[in-house]
C-alpha cells in the first residue's frame, strides 16, 4: 500500500524495529553509550544485552540524541516521494531530540512536515505513536493528526515503579543515604511523568503496595476505550505480566498489551521495573 504520510519517532518510544516496520513508522536512534559499547537499535536481543551490561557496570551509560541528519535523511526521502511527514519525539524536557527534528526541518526547507513534542517517554510515547498510526490509517491528514495529538498528549498518563533504588542513586536522582534507608525499609517510589518530566508522586512499602498505588490512577481517571491500557517491564517479563493480568482483572480491562522498556528510561529505572500507561477521557 502506498503511504502518503510518514510517521517518524525516536527509539525513546521503545518501539521495536520489527513493530515499527509493521506499523509503517520510521525510527531514529537515541543512543545509550557505555565506555566500551553503544546501543542504538530497538531489538529484543539488544534490550536483553543492555540490561545484562547495566547490571555489571558501576557507571551508568550516557544518552546521545539523534543528529539532525538522521531526520534530514527521512525528510529528503519523503520530499522525493511527495509524502507528508509527522514526527513525534520524546519529551523535550528529557532530550534535545525535538529541537534536532525542528532544525532538520529548517535545513530541509520542506513544508510538509509537522514535529510534535510528545511530552512523553517510553511507554506513553509509544501510546501516542500508536494513536497517530490509528488516526493515519483512518484517513486523517497531517494537520488533523497534529491537532489530535496535541490534544491527546494532555490526556496520556504514565506511571512506573523501579525494582530497586540502585539506579536512581547511580543517576543522582536520589542521595545514597535515601537509597540506603529506602532499601532497608523496602520503599518503592511510585513515579509518574508530569509536564514532560519524571517525578515521584508516592512512596509505597513494598511492591504489592506500589502496584496498588499505580492502579489507583486507573480508578481516578476514566480510560478512553479507543486505545488499550499498555504495560511494560524492564527485563522481568513475569513480573510485568503478573501486574498486567492482576490489574486487568481488578479494573475490568480488556485488550491490554505488555511491552519491553528500552534503554532511554531503563537506564534510570534499572532492571525489574514495571510501567503502565493509558489515554484518559479527560485532561489529566
Amino acid at each position: 500500500m502506498e503511504i502518503k504520510m510518514v510517521i517518524v519517532t525516536d527509539t525513546g518510544s521503545d518501539i521495536l524495529e520489527s513493530e515499527a516496520k509493521q506499523m509503517q513508522v520510521e525510527l531514529v536512534p537515541i543512543c545509550s553509550n557505555f565506555e566500551d559499547i553503544t546501543f542504538s537499535r530497538n531489538t529484543e536481543e539488544n534490550f536483553k544485552t543492555f540490561y545484562q551490561k547495566l547490571r555489571e557496570t558501576e557507571v551508568l551509560p550516557f544518552s546521545s540524541q539523534p543528529s539532525p541528519s538522521a531526520f534530514l535523511e527521512i525528510y529528503e526521502r519523503a520530499r522525493e516521494q511527495d509524502q507528508e511527514v509527522l514526527v513525534i519525539t520524546i519529551s523535550s524536557e528529557l532530550s534535545g531530540t525535538y529541537n534536532g527534528a525542528l532544525l532538520a526541518k529548517e535545513m530541509s526547507g520542506y513544508e510538509k512536515i509537522n514535529v510534535v513534542d510528545s511530552r512523553q517517554a517510553s511507554l506513553s510515547e509509544r501510546l501516542l505513536v500508536e494513536y497517530a498510526v490509528k488516526l493515519r490509517d483512518e484517513g486523517k491528514d497531517r494537520e488533523q493528526l497534529r491537532s489530535c495529538l496535541e490534544e491527546a498528549k494532555e490526556r496520556i498518563f504514565l506511571t512506573g515503579v523501579p525494582e530497586s533504588l540502585t539506579y536512581l542513586k547511580k543517576g543522582g536522582r536520589i542521595s545514597p543515604v535515601v537509597a540506603a534507608v529506602g532499601g532497608i525499609m523496602g520503599i518503592k517510589p511510585v513515579l509518574r511523568l508530569k509536564d514532560g518530566v519524571i517525578e515521584c508522586c508516592a512512596k509505597a512499602r513494598g511492591m504489592k503496595m506500589a502496584r496498588s498505588s499505580m492502579r489507583s490512577f486507573l480508578e481516578q481517571n476514566e480510560v478512553d476505550p479507543c486505545m488499550p491500557v499498555l504495560f511494560a517491564h524492564s527485563d522481568n517479563e513475569q513480573m510485568g505480566r503478573e501486574f498486567m493480568e492482576e490489574t486487568a482483572d481488578k479494573c475490568e480491562l480488556s485488550g491490554c498489551v505488555l511491552h519491553d522498556v528500552g534503554m532511554a528510561i531503563g537506564t534510570h529505572l534499572g532492571p525489574g521495573a514495571i510501567l503502565m500507561s493509558f489515554l484518559a477521557k479527560n485532561k489529566i
